[in-house]
């Protein structure tokens, strides 16, 4: 199966102070080193990989990705492949990482550690947009 989702919406606006979210220059520099490609793909951030993301790319200032799904690989990954398609997972979610500051009031650098089939994301409009079996 194949699925294309926006994973991350619009990235925040760096005036805007809120640095628990990607800004739109980390999205920026996540598509220019292709560092989102071969991402595990997992199931409401749980369990094991059913998945890679094999292609990323910025929409109208979204994170977009096509996600690859081999439902013979494993249960989950049959498992994901029918939540999908039978519409139980919606959305996509982000999974990562943020370094903090020692008095933990900044947010510093991003690591991406997975992104995830759910069924409602955290997010506006990360929503699975189309797939192909």
């Amino acid at each position: 199966m194949y699925i294309w989702g926006t994973a991350n919406p619009v990235g925040e606006d760096e005036a805007s102070g809120n640095t628990a979210y990607f800004s739109q220059q980390e999205l920026d520099e996540i598509i220019r080193s292709n560092s989102f490609v071969g991402v595990p793909v997992k199931i409401e951030h749980k369990g094991g990989e059913v998945g890679r993301v094999i292609s990323a790319w910025q929409h109208a200032g979204r994170l977009d990705c096509l996600i690859e799904v081999d439902p013979a690989s494993n249960v989950d990954a049959a498992l994901g492949v029918s939540f999908v398609s039978q519409n139980v997972c919606k959305d996509l979610s982000l999974g990562y990482s943020m370094q903090m500051s020692s008095s933990g009031a900044v947010a510093g650098s991003k690591r991406i550690q997975e992104v995830s089939l759910v069924r409602r994301g955290a997010r506006d409009n990360c929503h699975i947009r189309a797939f192909i079996l």
